[in-house]
């Protein structure tokens, strides 16, 4: 009966000594620092009278530009979509998409008898009218008694009615020659010889037109300012830059050429247009762009990286370094060009202000400050792999099996 409670006592003891040796680990593993400044949540926390590591920097005076960028389109200075004044067949046309054209030159020519005919009518009617006229002027200056006054004004009157009735015939005839109306580029062509031509005076909804040319010597670049910025709009002072993404390695600079000075209703934005030489057509029309408009300059303001600046319920703030201890001081600020912010109120110009490690700090926190470094940043650069003409792509390798063991 005895041997059961002994092996019992046994395994007791055998455990209990087992377990002895896990407090001091225990202790020994409380009192080991923690590692990577990383305290677990069961564990004291630093003492607050430690100070935390700071970067600070002072404030500068730079010139400053508020500086937005906008979606923008390119359109030329004019554009015409040429239709025919005369009905008839098209009997030449000459330049095509892409030829340059001069002003007044003749780009198409329309068979059309009806007019032509009108014209020699009207020619011959104003040729018989003046020869009466003349005759009868001339008979009534030598001889007053032979011929009325009246006969020659009436005369003079048809012949007067002739000559109108000619030169307007003259002028349709000229409209079966279309011309250029400035210098330009031919951007479309509708039309081909022996196309019936309607006459697109009453309505160019069944009219086919001819050529669509466009200036393209200036462009017009176009953008809509939103409500809040557009009071700083000043067409004629107000700089701004295009910049066109198949050519990021160009800009092109301007001035705001003009506004509709009233908002779209739809959006709440204000139109502007900046006008740009074009002589080499290196802006085409249809382009997307980015017009960066600078809007306001500030010339030796008082700046600080953005970052620099803590945002609350209660306003903007910054924490500057004063024998050692961090204190709160709110601020104002003014126009941002995206590296560096206006501050309008609030600093001197000499303080310590903290960049980096402002929200492990509380008023009155004992810091230890070192100076502000952070690299420029850099722009990203995708690469991409050139491959020879008919080259396949790689096949990425595959993946071996995992082998069990």
């Amino acid at each position: 009966m005895g041997h059961p409670f002994v092996a019992i006592a046994l395994a007791l003891a055998v455990m209990l000594g087992a377990c002895q040796p896990e407090e001091p680990k225990r202790a020994a593993k409380k009192a080991e620092p923690p590692v990577n400044g990383a305290y677990d949540d069961d564990k004291a926390l630093p003492s607050e009278n430690q100070p935390v590591d700071v970067q600070v920097t002072k404030p500068l005076r730079k010139d400053l530009a508020y500086t937005i960028t906008l979606p923008a389109n390119i359109a030329p200075l004019y554009q015409t979509t040429l239709y025919a004044k005369v009905s008839g067949y098209l009997k030449w046309i000459g330049p095509d998409k892409g030829d340059q054209v001069k002003k007044g030159q003749i780009v198409a020519i329309i068979d059309a008898p009806e007019v032509e005919e009108q014209y020699q009518q009207a020619a011959a009617e104003y040729k018989i009218k003046k020869i009466t006229f003349d005759r009868l002027r001339n008979v009534w200056k030598e001889s007053p008694d032979v011929i009325a006054k009246q006969d020659v004004d009436v005369a003079e009157a048809a012949y007067e009615g002739a000559r109108t009735l000619m030169q307007q015939r003259a002028v349709l005839r000229d409209y079966t020659k279309v011309r250029a109306p400035y210098d330009g580029t031919i951007t479309a062509r509708f039309a081909d010889p022996g196309a019936l031509i309607q006459i697109a005076t009453s309505s160019a909804t069944t009219a086919i037109p001819l050529f669509t040319i466009m200036d393209l010597n200036t462009v017009r670049i176009y953008a809509n300012v939103p409500q809040d910025d557009s009071p700083w709009v000043r067409p004629g002072q107000t700089k701004a830059t295009v910049r066109v993404q198949e050519m990021m390695e160009r800009s092109f600079s301007g001035t705001i050429t003009r506004s509709t000075l009233a908002r779209d209703p739809a959006t709440r934005s204000l139109l502007v247009e900046v006008d740009l030489p074009n002589p080499d057509h290196d802006l085409r029309p249809g382009t997307f762009a980015e017009l960066a408009i600078a809007l306001r300059e500030i010339p030796q303001a008082l700046a600080l990286p953005p970052q620099a600046i803590t945002s609350s319920a209660k306003g903007k703030s910054v924490f500057i370094v004063e024998q050692g201890k961090a204190k709160a001081v709110p601020v104002h600020t003014g126009i941002t060009d995206g590296q560096w912010i206006e501050i309008t109120d609030g600093l001197r110009g000499d303080e310590d202000v903290v960049v980096v490690g402002k929200r492990q700090l509380l008023d009155e926190s004992p810091v230890r400050a070192s100076p502000f470094r952070l690299p420029e940043a850099k722009p990203a650069q995708q690469k991409f792999e050139r491959r020879a003409a008919g080259e396949p792509l790689p096949v990425p390798p595959k993946a071996e099996p995992t082998q069990r063991p």
